[in-house]
């Protein structure tokens, strides 16, 4: 057995002259994976998958919107088609990304089961083995498999990540299309032929998810850009003419599809992008400039002579301990000023007890330190360092112009990504020289250490409601009888107001208008007057007005009513609960604390 059994000494020596030669063990004996790592890798995915599916195990629902996902994918499946101009859902530009839906639609139809339980079941598990296209990133990034396995685990069970790849949303099959596409074109740095698949994937991405289609495009082209600018001719002898091609192309088809296509989403792109309204011809035209930029910036940096050849150079002890402390205050102290200081793009702020429950996370950014002279033992490992700041950047304009569109907390999970790299790339060098120092014994231990790290992650990956601002993801089971009641017992042509998450059911399982986010006054006001003006006429939920016919509550509203899953939930009013326990509302449906009112107009002057 090596001396360093984690990090062999051939990926991590006492010297080298330059990533050149550190580079070599990802080509021939190296490039091969043994058979230990493909069970261990398979193991983590198998995991992986239970860890997103845990949800059903507690709920009928996990994921606010999955009536709406719901509704879109029955309609596809029972008509061929998505409503491509007239859907009177909250998320009124889903149906223009229909790639969830057309594969929860034909998993549907080829296994013979109904659209929820494929939407419920295969794009979790889809999302969970994101961490095989992961791991083979890592691996290109630096090449040792028990780096990239650890990278990979580190990443799939961090908890932004997690949480959000754990619905079956857009996003979480966006998410997989990105990690994919990063891999191939990392891969097609020295193998043309991966832009076959990655093509391919690209498209597929284009049609599932504007974000994640986003997401890709920085981290590609953003992490090219700053490695070249950082260290001239890492990525490729060559000049990237190729990467830059393709991704001038994925841009222009991008936004290609986001205005011809995508008339709802294009829509608000026609209102303007930081109070600028560009047009298509102008956004492509925006995309291509930067593409040629990006070229020359690269083309001008190469032509500078270069003082001293890139070296390789190992952290100190010294060094990584004043990183580490560095990054830990920085990363708590962060923490705790979002106590006092709403999370950028939203309403919600956290306490000092989610900052202890969210420790474990907090504790992968200071493991990062060292990664910094660690990534100039491969070629492409520098690629980490400047993906992660090309979406650092992306997110600190985000928070400089508080755009509705570019949110700051959506970044979170593309953040991680690269971050739990780096974290393994250090941890991988510690557990090495731990072994080198004390022995096997030594070396195992560290080795447990990580697993435990994964482990403590994996365990917050579903926090409690009051930690994430009080907005509840799950629906219970009594919910699920709720809309199932309404269903039956409510004309379809009627309207149901009640919070984001019934809303979303209502609307998508029983084909109500419902009101989502337009009824503030009605539950958490206490001036009737003004509750009696939206239920005569609310939003349901964008331009369409309706007078409320039926009014949806369950335990979960009593206690913090979500409206807009950005801002504060909050509990039901002491007036509202007075005012549904009288005329004129009459209850219809009662189960335990869940209940159907209906609304007897015309309204009374006054209650109570």
């Amino acid at each position: 057995m090596e001396p360093i059994a984690f990090c062999p000494a051939r990926v991590f020596p006492d010297r080298a002259g330059g990533p050149e030669d550190v580079g070599r063990p990802a080509r021939g004996r190296g490039a091969r994976m043994n058979r230990a790592t493909g069970l261990l890798l398979l193991g983590a995915a198998i995991l992986s998958v239970a860890l997103l599916l845990e949800p059903l195990a507690t709920y009928a629902i996990f994921g606010s919107d999955t009536g709406e996902y719901y509704r879109l994918t029955a309609a596809l499946l029972a008509t061929g088609h998505d409503p491509l101009a007239s859907y009177g859902g909250w998320g009124f530009a889903y149906q223009d990304f229909p790639g969830i839906f057309l594969l929860s639609a034909g998993a549907a139809g080829a296994l013979g089961v109904d659209p929820l339980a494929a939407l419920e079941t295969v794009i979790p598990v889809l999302a969970a083995l994101s961490i095989v296209p992961l791991f083979l990133l890592f691996r290109r990034l630096f090449p040792n498999d028990r780096v990239a396995l650890l990278g990979a685990a580190l990443a799939t069970v961090a908890m932004p990540r997690a949480f959000s790849i754990a619905h079956p949303a857009p996003l979480a099959l966006g998410d997989l299309f990105v990690v994919a596409a990063l891999w191939m074109f990392l891969e097609g740095r020295t193998d043309p032929r991966f832009y076959l698949p990655l093509s391919l994937t690209a498209a597929a991405l284009v049609v599932t998810h504007h974000l994640s289609s986003y997401f890709f495009l920085v981290s590609a082209l953003g992490g090219l850009l700053l490695m070249e600018l950082w260290r001239p001719g890492a990525w490729s002898r060559r000049f990237p003419l190729r990467e830059l091609l393709f991704l001038g192309a994925f841009a222009v088809g991008l936004i290609a599809f986001w205005f011809d296509y995508a008339h709802q989403f294009g829509a608000i792109l026609e209102e303007g992008i930081f109070g600028i309204a560009p047009g298509f011809a102008g956004l492509s035209a925006a995309a291509v400039g930067g593409i040629v930029l990006a070229g020359l910036l690269v083309r001008v940096r190469r032509a500078r002579p270069r003082r001293r050849r890139p070296s390789v150079r190992l952290p100190s002890d010294r060094s990584a301990l004043r990183d580490f402390v560095l990054l830990l205050v920085a990363g708590l102290g962060g923490a705790l000023l979002l106590v006092s200081v709403a999370l950028p793009g939203t309403q919600q702020r956290t306490t000092v007890g989610a900052v202890l429950f969210f420790l474990p996370l907090f504790l992968l950014i200071p493991f990062a330190a060292g990664s910094r002279r660690l990534v100039t033992m491969a070629r492409t490992a520098p690629f980490a360092i400047t993906w992660l700041g090309a979406v650092g950047a992306s997110a600190l304009v985000g928070i400089a112009t508080q755009s509705a569109v570019l949110l700051p907390a959506r970044h979170a999970e593309y953040l991680l990504i690269p971050l739990s790299f780096l974290v393994a790339l250090t941890l991988g060098w510690l557990i090495g020289r731990l072994g080198a120092a004390r022995g096997r014994r030594a070396m195992w231990a560290g080795a447990v250490a990580a697993v435990v790290l994964i482990a403590a992650n994996a365990a917050i990956v579903y926090p409690p409601p009051a930690d994430l601002g009080g907005f509840n993801e799950g629906l219970t089971y009594g919910d699920a009888a709720l809309w199932m009641w309404i269903g039956i017992g409510i004309p379809g042509n009627l309207t149901v107001g009640s919070d984001h998450r019934l809303s979303s059911m209502v609307f998508g399982f029983d084909g109500n208008n419902a009101t989502w986010d337009s009824t503030p006054g009605l539950f958490w006001g206490s001036n009737w007057s003004a509750a009696a003006g939206e239920l005569s006429s609310s939003r349901a939920p964008h331009s369409y007005f309706h007078a409320i016919n039926a009014v949806a509550v369950d335990s979960v509203m009593r206690s913090g009513t979500a409206l807009d899953p950005g801002q504060l939930a909050q509990p039901m009013s002491p007036a509202a609960i007075a005012w549904f326990a009288g005329p004129p509302f009459v209850p219809l449906y009662e189960n335990g604390a869940a209940a159907v009112y209906w609304v007897v107009f015309p309204l009374p002057a006054s209650v109570g």
